[in-house]
């Protein structure tokens, strides 16, 4: 088993070596995804595409499919397969895209194998390692309970790890653990509170994406960017197919990209959470305790982050607020992705 592990790890370090090379791919990101294949909300697989189409603006150094039971493996394989194809016909290569297989490499079989690599990334100290938690925490916070120095090396990004909108508490599966409205744990909640309230991650980089990512789904806007980026190729192509069983998921869904979204625009520092971004505007709301924990900013309105209970009248209009912070560059977003997309698969 040792010997297996170490000829895993030589293979991964071979291939990024051989592809990326010294040059600077931009920012290293691991990513821990409840990705399946009709098991659950498809956003993730729309996220996978959207961050394939980046991968030669950032360098991915895992892919963790958490619900490897939901054939979560299977699912990353299928994306990778409409890459492949779009990268032969494409000649993404010349686009310092990376190539299919080096991507097949950093998709995690299982439990052991995603252990293995993030040791591997998060244990390089040249620069942060971005964690993207496109679900729940549980895989992420068993690893960093037994490796808790690891911490210091990485910046985590968490989509709807905090607070549950009361509205969408029915909708909660039935043996889920309910508590009061003002403190259940949103929909990716498992794993959270174990690294949220651990001493010895008070000061972990995090922000903490409650209610922000909602923004993605409002108005009609994306259902129309979603017909316009099925024409950009086989991964266009399968942005489509991985909702066909989804009737109401027929649009740019992508909860999970306002991870990605933070890192790839340009137009504001990666160290401050707290200026605007593609992604959103983010609070620090405990400067002394937690000095680099950031979650979604409540504006001029009144929120006791510290007990939601105490405001927790306001939380539809905090919610509303988080939303529109991203809702707001959204535009700006989408534009900059089609004229991405037309460069890449020289559209008109």
């Amino acid at each position: 088993m040792k010997v297996n592990k170490i000829l895993f790890l030589l293979l991964v370090f071979t291939h990024s070596v051989l592809l990326y090379g010294q040059k600077d791919m931009g920012p290293r990101v691991f990513i821990f995804t409840d990705i399946n294949i009709d098991s659950g909300d498809p956003d993730d697989r729309q996220s996978l595409i959207h961050l394939f189409w980046y991968s030669n603006e950032l360098r991915i150094e895992g892919i963790v499919p958490d619900r490897w039971e939901a054939q979560g493996y299977k699912a990353c394989e299928l994306v990778i397969e409409a890459y492949q194809k779009d990268y032969t016909s494409y000649q993404l290569n010349k686009k310092d895209y990376p190539e299919a297989d080096f991507l097949t490499r950093l998709v995690a079989k299982n439990f052991t194998e995603a252990e293995t690599l993030f040791k591997e990334a998060a244990s390089k100290k040249d620069t942060p390692l971005y964690v993207l938690v496109w679900g729940n925490m549980k895989n992420v916070a068993s690893i960093l309970l037994k490796y808790p120095h690891l911490a210091h090396n990485i910046r985590l990004i968490t989509i709807g790890t905090g607070l549950m909108l009361e509205k969408d508490i029915p909708y909660m599966p039935p043996n889920w653990e309910k508590s009061n409205p003002c403190k259940q744990l949103n929909w990716n909640g498992f794993g959270r509170n174990e690294i949220y309230h651990a001493t010895e991650f008070q000061d972990l980089w995090w922000i903490e994406m409650n209610w922000t990512y909602a923004g993605m789904f409002s108005g009609e806007e994306p259902k129309q960017l979603f017909q316009q980026l099925s024409v950009f190729g086989n991964l266009g192509k399968h942005m489509v197919a991985v909702v066909k069983n989804e009737p109401w998921a027929q649009y740019f869904r992508v909860g999970d990209t306002p991870s990605v979204l933070y890192l790839i625009d340009t137009m504001h520092a990666h160290d401050d959470p707290t200026e605007s971004s593609w992604a959103g505007k983010f609070f620090r709301p405990f400067p002394e305790k937690k000095p680099n924990y950031y979650t979604d900013s409540k504006g001029n309105l009144e929120w006791n982050y510290a007990d939601p209970c105490q405001t927790w009248n306001q939380h539809d209009k905090i919610a509303d607020y988080a939303k529109g912070t991203l809702q707001s560059k959204r535009g700006e977003m989408y534009q900059s992705l089609l004229e991405k997309l037309k460069s890449l698969y020289n559209a008109n």
